[in-house]
């Protein structure tokens, strides 16, 4: 399976999903975004799973924290699931503190570490969520 696309694989056959950018991450250019996956669960969905998810991605031990969270940018609702500093920077962009540059924000030597360490976590995190998540929605 694609270190990409894993962790959104593995969530599309365990809550219904309505829309998924499928990839975390552009594997010809690690550097371009911290990796996230930004998805939106269908209105089916019910809303223990949404906590259920939530709840594994906080649980999870790797080099980085990780967390899910409601995008304050999104108008539809979307999902953002991707290391934990990211939700602060998230915040403060949607209340007009700052602009949107992650390299600005956390400095270059950090970003690119977040990135190194979050492509390292990818796949354990995808095992962790297959092995926590029960299949409810499949």
């Amino acid at each position: 399976m694609i270190n990409s696309k894993c962790v959104a694989m593995i969530i599309q056959n365990k809550i219904p999903i309505e829309w998924m950018r499928l990839n975390m991450y552009i594997e010809e250019d690690i550097y371009r975004n911290i990796p996230m996956l930004v998805f939106r669960v269908d209105k089916i969905c019910q809303e223990n799973l949404i906590e259920k998810l939530k709840d594994c991605v906080a649980h999870f031990s790797g080099i980085l924290d990780w967390k899910m969270f409601k995008d304050p940018l999104s108008r539809r609702g979307n999902y953002l699931l991707t290391i934990s500093k990211l939700e602060m920077m998230h915040e403060s962009y949607y209340n007009g503190d700052i602009e949107y540059d992650q390299k600005k924000y956390f400095g270059i030597e950090n970003y690119k570490k977040y990135c190194e360490c979050a492509i390292e976590d990818i796949p354990l995190l995808a095992r962790h969520i297959d092995e926590n998540l029960k299949n409810y929605w499949v």
